[in-house]
């Protein structure tokens, strides 16, 4: 009976350093996420990053980048903001009521 306890006491031991491991490597994960949307402390968004946050499909987004209205750059073929211009065309074609909580 003894060794059993042991043996869940040593299985328990491994699976809390498997979940230590785990969160280490999420929170590494992160920094690096987070690095890679900033260049030079200013902040970039993605598509995907838009569409979520502003609620809106990928055909708006087409359609105000080719209208001019919202500047965007790519990076091997991928589609990013600057959030600072994204701040701007909010302001001017909405105000700044239209400001989603995730952008004030």
């Amino acid at each position: 009976m003894e060794e059993g306890k042991n043996e869940i006491m040593e299985l328990r031991q491994m699976i809390e350093g498997c979940f230590e491991r785990q969160n280490k490597l999420i929170a590494r994960l992160e920094m690096e996420l987070e690095a890679l949307s900033n260049f030079n402390g200013k902040q970039m968004l993605d598509s995907r990053d838009m569409r979520l946050q502003l609620k809106v499909c990928d055909r708006t987004l087409i359609r105000w980048r080719m209208s001019g209205k919202l500047p965007s750059f790519k990076i091997s073929g991928k589609v990013y903001f600057w959030a600072f211009d994204v701040y701007k065309f909010l302001r001017e074609e909405y105000g700044t009521a239209a400001l989603p909580e995730a952008f004030e």
